[in-house]
């Protein structure tokens, strides 16, 4: 069981320039009421303690970029990226159509018998294959009327009661009710319960019909026309075959903020997967089939990821009654994928295009059911426990440090001590790029020819592959001369890269990251300052 973070998040590397953020321009405004002062050269060194501070995983990494952090028991953490294919309520899959259903009935002679029975079907008009077997509605109409023109014309009357069999309305009786040439019906169908004939998709209606007056009998027989129709129908349940329905379920992408900034990295995960996992309450077996599943990278390669046991469909399970929900999870990983070489190509997205189908075999011995908020979601995870190693990982940012630029002309020169103790497993380099208007780097940080060593990685156990002690490295000392701090305030814009390796990566040794790792920084300053005072000051 995985256990989302809820922290909040620092760009960890960025701690590393904090301190050319705090240097301010320093006021001599009380020497104003100094008058008649010759020049004079001020020069001073001050020391200032910046930063002391003990930073998680959480605040190293930023999750808007590089993904979802979780822990499992062990507190491994893991990176997820999650995706929703699918999420459909039952109406948007099988819905009611209206109906509408005429029949005529012949009245031989009104004047020898005056009560007539007649039972006639009212066939449903499926909108697929899907064969009914009982629906209780959440709403709809039941609307009937007739016409006898001639009969009433030659001076009769005609009144007809009517009952649905096998029907039960809201108050637990049959639905029933009555009709005449001049007044229709309409019965509520809310929480009402049709139960259809087997196999035909239809359900059973008993007229009795009654003819009252004296009219002329000379033109019998009389044809009588009774108009049916269930207006607005909605389903609050239904039980039945509900044939193949082919759906749409979507075509999307998961992206994977892992490789976004990164250029040159060789990283292996001794456990990736992704997971398919549906959530079903259709009372259907159903299916999904992947057209398109790949992944690609920043130079738009792309390779398909493969499942070995991939049929046609992808099977769904679906619950045993109304109400429940069944849960699916199709975890795909080394064992039956080749989820190494997607990773290999350093995947940014996870695109798939995915349709479903409710009972893929065609048998429609089994019945289905549905309830009018039975749904049906899949979502996508690409899971990565950080467990595994990295041979350089490099990654770049580009920085909006404009404050930098504005460092007082009286600073002649600046020293950044740092000292950190470090509980992660991996080692990192740092550097910090000075680029002008053209986005071409003039000059860096920490200087030629090779980045700063600022972290070293704490060491693991080969066995368990935790971290079995910090490491406190000596106080890195970094120096930025005149020249140096000319050209960061000069500097168009800043890009910091960071390049990581794990312990004993070269050994091919693997680690894992938990979530109760640390790392400690304290930071400080040392300025010296050159100002000239003079009276006009």
């Amino acid at each position: 069981m995985k256990t989302p973070f809820h922290k909040r998040r620092w760009k960890a590397p960025v701690i590393i320039v904090l301190a050319l953020l705090m240097i301010n321009s320093c006021d001599h405004s009380y020497l104003d009421a100094i008058d008649n002062m010759e020049d004079y050269t001020y020069e001073g060194i001050f020391a200032v303690p910046l930063v002391s501070s003990s930073l998680s995983i959480n605040d190293l990494i930023d999750t808007d970029e590089l993904g979802g952090i979780e822990t499992d028991e062990e507190n491994l953490i893991w990176l997820v990226y999650k995706g929703r294919v699918f999420s459909a309520p039952a109406t948007e899959i099988f819905s009611l159509s209206e109906q509408q259903y005429n029949f005529t009935v012949e009245i031989p002679n009104p004047g020898s018998k005056n009560t007539f029975e007649v039972e006639e079907d009212f066939p449903w008009n499926p909108v697929g294959d899907e064969t009914l077997s009982r629906i209780k509605f959440l709403s709809g109409n039941y609307h009937i009327e007739l016409e006898a023109d001639q009969l009433i014309a030659d001076g009769y009357t005609i009144d007809v009661q009517f009952e649905i069999l096998n029907s039960q309305a809201a108050d637990s009786n049959p639905l029933s009710g009555q009709f005449s040439a001049i007044q229709p019906a309409d019965i509520n169908l809310e929480d009402a319960i049709i139960e259809f004939k087997n196999d035909t998709n239809s359900f059973s209606v008993l007229f009795t019909i009654e003819i009252g007056g004296t009219g002329n009998p000379d033109n019998a027989p009389y044809e009588i026309s009774i108009s049916q129709s269930m207006q607005q129908p909605a389903y609050d349940f239904i039980y039945g075959y509900f044939g193949q329905i082919t759906f749409p379920v979507g075509n999307t992408e998961i992206e994977l903020g892992l490789y976004k900034n990164a250029n040159l990295a060789e990283v292996f995960f001794e456990a990736p997967n992704i997971e398919v996992i549906s959530k079903n309450s259709f009372g259907a077996p159903m299916a999904l089939v992947f057209h398109e599943f790949f992944a690609s990278n920043n130079d738009d390669e792309s390779i398909d990821i493969n499942y070995q046991y991939q049929e046609d469909h992808w099977y769904v399970n679906s619950p045993d009654a109304p109400g429940d929900t069944a849960f699916t999870v199709e975890l795909l990983d080394r064992s039956n994928t080749n989820i190494d070489e997607v990773m290999n190509i350093r995947p940014v997205s996870v695109y798939y295009d995915v349709s479903g189908q409710l009972n893929p075999e065609g048998d429609s011995s089994v019945e289905n059911f549905i309830k009018h908020y039975s749904h049906m979601s899949i979502d996508v995870e690409v899971n990565l426990p950080l467990f595994g190693r990295v041979d350089n990982f490099e990654l770049q940012d580009t920085l909006e440090l404009s404050s930098i630029r504005d460092l007082p002309e009286e600073i002649e020169w600046m020293e950044i001590k740092l000292t950190m103790e470090n509980g992660f497993p991996f080692e990192a380099n740092v550097e910090l790029y000075f680029v002008d208007e053209n986005n071409q780097i003039f000059g860096a940080l920490f200087g030629e020819p090779d980045p700063k060593n600022i972290i070293e990685a704490a060491p693991t156990d080969p066995v368990t592959m935790i971290v079995t002690e910090n490491v406190k490295k000596d106080p890195i000392f970094i120096s930025l001369s005149q020249d140096k701090i000319d050209d960061i305030r000069n500097a168009e814009g800043f890009i910091l890269e960071v390049n990581f390796n794990t312990y004993n990566h070269e050994l091919e040794q693997s680690v894992k990251i938990l979530d109760n790792y640390r790392i400690g920084i304290e930071m400080g300053v040392r300025v010296k300052v050159k100002a000239t005072l003079s009276d006009d000051d």
